[in-house]
């Protein structure tokens, strides 16, 4: 079980983020990850780019995987997200794990706003996110794509030399969830216990055989910090790796900064 921690980032101070990348690699932790929210809205809280943010950790970690749960498809162009992608993974050795999503009423429609772009229907959201999905290995691999619907044409980020990183799709509708067992390599879920995420998984394990995939999704989970107790998180961990789950990353909100990492590690490694 690979046991990961995200600190922040909305509202964080950028020297907290640094040096909580690093005690977390410090403390043993197997992922630090980061999200997808580009605005100070609706809080007006300190924003920071997520991709950039992707290569900011690889300059300061060697160990440690990348991740980022879950990049908003319908935010930026997929051709510079997918070369935006490409530099992280160069950058940090092949340690990226890519999170896609479709994009989160609850914020996403704030980024939308602040870039003057429309927030699209879910439909169409889900759509462009299983679009990335096939594209972005294609492009990873130096080949050319050539997708309308997605503005692509002739798109090629050349012979990078780089291993496409695993693409997990984060969500828990059916019409998500089929999205990850199409065409991601893992799949991602928020929970609060390994009961529900134990039914979460079954949906994955159905679909799997419902559309002819002999091996499922790499599973993962995320959790957020302030809805468990420190005193039983290390059964939690066992509870949901019992339940299918390869992975969890713990979210940091309310409890910022290094010293946060460390009691985390305390309790669960």
């Amino acid at each position: 079980m690979r046991v990961g921690v995200k600190p922040g980032q909305w509202g964080w101070r950028f020297d907290e983020l640094t040096a909580s990348w690093q005690a977390a690699e410090e403390a043993g932790f197997d992922i630090v990850s980061c999200f997808d929210h580009v605005s100070a809205a609706p809080a007006g809280l300190a924003a920071w780019n997520a991709t950039s943010l992707l290569v900011a950790m690889a300059g300061v970690t060697e160990r440690i995987a990348l991740a980022v749960d879950v990049l908003n498809a319908s935010l930026r162009h997929p051709f510079l997200l997918a070369g935006q992608l490409a530099v992280a993974q160069a950058a940090s050795g092949g340690r990226v794990e890519v999170g896609l999503g479709a994009g989160s009423h609850h914020l996403a429609r704030f980024d939308h706003q602040a870039l003057g772009r429309p927030f699209p229907p879910l439909a169409e959201r889900r759509a462009r996110l299983a679009r990335c999905c096939q594209i972005f290995p294609v492009l990873w691999r130096g080949e050319e794509v050539t997708d309308a619907e997605l503005g692509l044409d002739a798109a090629s980020l050349g012979p990078l030399g780089i291993e496409p990183p695993p693409i997990f799709v984060g969500g828990t509708s059916a019409e998500t969830m089929a999205i990850a067992v199409h065409y991601a390599d893992g799949w991602n879920a928020v929970v609060q216990d390994g009961e529900r995420y134990g039914e979460l998984s079954a949906q994955i394990d159905a679909l799997c055989r419902k559309h002819g995939r002999e091996r499922p999704p790499r599973k993962a989970a995320q959790v957020f910090l302030r809805d468990v107790e420190l005193a039983a998180i290390r059964r939690l961990v066992d509870g949901l790796e019992a339940a299918g789950a390869e992975a969890v990353t713990f979210v940091l909100v309310e409890q910022r900064g290094p010293e946060a990492v460390h009691e985390l590690a305390r309790a669960v490694l």
